[in-house]
Formats: structure tokens, sequence, C-alpha cells
């Protein structure tokens, strides 16, 4: 029994991939009791089809099918362990395989040689999650196969499961809204660079936008192929969410920077400081934010199958404790640069930066928690459309704060000793206002 759990673990990794189409050339080493895991798909309630191609020359292979309801996958889920692979058979849903004598089986049966079937889902009342297994009772699995999940709409849903319909159209907009951004960014930095370099504020918020600009037009290229061939670029897709880490991870570093009074305050060093405090500090930040880039990239290289997105893993939850944790961590550094900070002017300032800061840091795992009481083919897309929405939204800040000709504001201040280098002490546009 263990034997044949850590087998349907190891092809649970290897034999599938999250999406409408699902194909692979499988061959277990196990004689008895084979099970693989194939994938999750969520139909609308308008029901769907199922296209399958197989090639094989052993018997007895089966596709099984589940769904959401809690006497199926969530009994699997349950007793896995404690089920002969007659009584995972039995729990599958009923697959009608002959129209003409109406004919039943448990999942579908994949005879000998080539096989081409149409599984025509009938409407529910709302829609349905299913689940796909490989299984084989009396001997090896040794297939060659494809499955073809479509849902009923046209070209921008068909391909798509109802947990990732809409999140195309959303990439799109961003696409077009970044582009513009990164066209009149671009000629303001241009115009600020040429009496004197950029400023380190500046190249930080300029690679933010840059990194989230990658990350939704990889994303966007990859659902573009995926509504087409309902497979994608993976590589693409898999860029595009490093890249957006980055830029969250970038403007984390940057938050931190201005509550310690970075571009906000203008308060000089303590006397008792040393000066190897500002390099203590900010090699712990760029250390720290390297961790936190490193576990980015560990969830998206070992996410499962069955994890949708970077928050349906257990690690993906764990980031979102370290984002809370930095967030009172900021806190801590805004209180500090209050309590030191004299001008009225400048305090104000410093509370409307810590109050939106706050929308920054929390919106995320505020969202996790909220999606928790929603359908479970809504969770993904209200936390990666708020994940989205606030980032950019930070980022259209930051840019109206930092923008050259936003002098009335008298916002940016570049002058603390405690957080700069000599080299970076140099005068820069900023510091006339």
């Amino acid at each position: 029994r263990i034997q044949r759990l850590i087998f349907c673990l190891l092809l649970w990794r290897l034999g599938g991939s999250q999406g409408k189409v699902i194909r692979g050339k499988l061959r277990s080493s196990a004689q008895l009791f084979s099970e693989i895991y194939l994938g999750q798909f969520t139909f609308d309630k308008t029901g769907g089809r199922i296209l399958v191609k197989t090639k094989t020359r052993v018997r007895g292979q089966r596709f099984l099918f589940f769904d959401g309801s809690i006497e199926s996958w969530p009994h699997i889920l349950a007793h896995y362990q404690e089920l002969s692979c007659m009584g995972l058979r039995n729990v599958s849903l009923m697959v009608t395989e002959d129209e003409q004598d109406d004919s039943l089986s448990e999942g579908l049966n994949v005879p000998l040689g080539s096989y081409q079937a149409d599984l025509n889902l009938s409407p529910t009342d709302q829609p349905a999650q299913w689940y796909t297994m490989l299984s084989n009772c009396d001997d090896v699995v040794d297939l060659q196969f494809s499955l073809t999940f479509l849902n009923s709409g046209g070209w921008w849903y068909q391909q798509f499961s109802v947990d990732e319909q809409g999140l195309l159209e959303m990439f799109v907009g961003w696409t077009i809204m970044y582009t513009i951004i990164i066209f009149f960014s671009f000629f303001a930095y241009v115009r600020v660079r040429e009496p004197q370099p950029l400023h380190p504020v500046e190249m930080l918020l300029a690679a933010a936008l840059l990194f989230q600009y990658i990350s939704v037009f990889f994303e966007t290229l990859h659902g573009l192929q995926y509504a087409d061939d309902g497979e994608g670029r993976k590589a693409l897709q898999g860029l595009g969410e490093v890249a957006g880490s980055l830029s969250n991870i970038i403007i984390m570093t940057l938050l931190l920077l201005m509550a310690k009074g970075w571009t906000t305050t203008s308060f000089g060093s303590s006397p008792r400081a040393p000066v190897n405090i500002s390099s203590q500090w900010k090699t712990g930040t760029a250390v720290s934010m390297c961790g936190f880039f490193s576990l980015f990239v560990l969830e998206r290289i070992g996410r499962a199958i069955d994890e949708r997105f970077c928050y349906d893993s257990d690690l993906g939850v764990f980031l979102l404790v370290l984002r809370t944790a930095v967030y009172g961590y900021f806190l801590l550094c805004l209180f500090r640069s209050l309590r030191i900070e004299e001008q009225p002017q400048r305090k104000h300032n410093l509370l409307v930066f810590g109050a939106i800061s706050s929308v920054w840091f929390l919106a995320v795992p505020l969202a996790y928690v909220l999606a928790q009481f929603l359908n479970s083919w809504d969770q993904m897309k209200f936390i990666i459309a708020t994940q989205s929405l606030v980032h950019t939204l930070g980022l259209i800040a930051l840019e109206v704060v930092l923008w050259p000709r936003m002098r009335a504001m008298k916002y940016v201040i570049v002058n603390t000793p405690e957080l700069t280098s000599d080299n970076w002490m140099a005068n820069t546009p900023y510091d006339e206002i």
C-alpha cells in the first residue's frame, strides 16, 4: 500500500500538467494497482467537452473522473490509503460509452491500439470541478495519451478553466496600461538625467516598473498562446511570475527605505550612530530580500500539479506571513522617523505615506483571507486581481511622488547621511525641493 502511494505521488509530479490540454507518454514500474493523478479542470455550468486520444498495447487501463461533491474527490483524499483499486474505480463518475444501448462504465475504458473519444458533459447548477486519474487494476500503466478539456464560449473562454477565465483580458489591459506608463516615465527620466545622474530612488522605482511590465507582458503572451492551443508557454508564465515577484520585492525595499527617512525626511545621523550602521542595514536588507526572492523561485519550481498559483501552496502562504512580518518592521521604521521629524508638513506626509503603504502591504494577505469565503473557482481570480490592482496603484503613486515636475508637493528630500553612502549624496534634481 505504501509503495502504491509513493508511486502515485511520483507520477503526480511527472505525468500531468494543469491546463486545458494534458498530454504525455507514461509507463509505470509497478505491476499492480497503478494510479496516476493527471490534473483538475473546472467546467462552466453550461457543460463542456473532453476530447480523448490514446495509443496503447496494455489492457485494463481506464481514465477515472471525479467531481467536487463530498462523496467523490473529497472522499478520495480522505480515504485514499484505505481504498483498493476497484474501490477507487467505483467512486469514479459514470460515463456513457455507447449511445445505442446507453451502457455505463466507471470512467472511460482505454482499448488496445489507437482510440479517440468525445465526451460531452451535461449542464449543472454551478461550475463543476473535475479531477482526472489514470488507473489499471490488472497490469502496468503504459499509455500515450492526450486529454483536451473544453468549456463553452468563444476564443477568450473555451480553453480556460472557470477559475482562469477573465485573467487573460486583465493581463492584456495591464500590458496596455504599463506600456503607456513606461513610455511617459522614460521621457521624464531622460529629462531628469540630462543635468545629473538618476538618484537610487529613481533607479529602484524604474526597476520595479520594468519588472512588472515584463511580468504582465509575459503572462499575456502565455495567455494568448494558451487560448489558441490550450497549453501556452509555461516558461514565459514562470518568468512572468518571477519578474512580478522581483517587482514586489523592490517596492518593498523602497518603502522600507522611505519609512526610515530616505527621501521623506531631512534629519541627519544620530551622534551615536557610527557610519558602518548604514552598511550593516543595507547588507541585511539585501540578504533578506534575496532570501525572499529565493522563496518565490523555490515555490514556483516546486509547485504541485493541483496548486494553481503561488498562494495555493504552503510555501506561498508562508510568503504572505513573511510579507506581514515585513510590514511590522515597516511600521517600526515609520514610527522612528515620525519621532525624529520636527516639521509638521513632513510628519503629515509620513502619515499619508504610511497609510497608503499599509494598503499595499496588507491587501494581498487580506485578499487571501477573504477568498476563503468565496467559491473555489473564484479564489484565484480574486487574489490575482487584487494583487495586480494594488501593486499597479502603488507604482503609480510612487511615480506621482517622484515625478520631476511635482515640486509643489515638497515631499521628496534627499538628505539622510545615515542611509546613504558618500557617493550617493551627490546633488540631484531633488535637492532643491
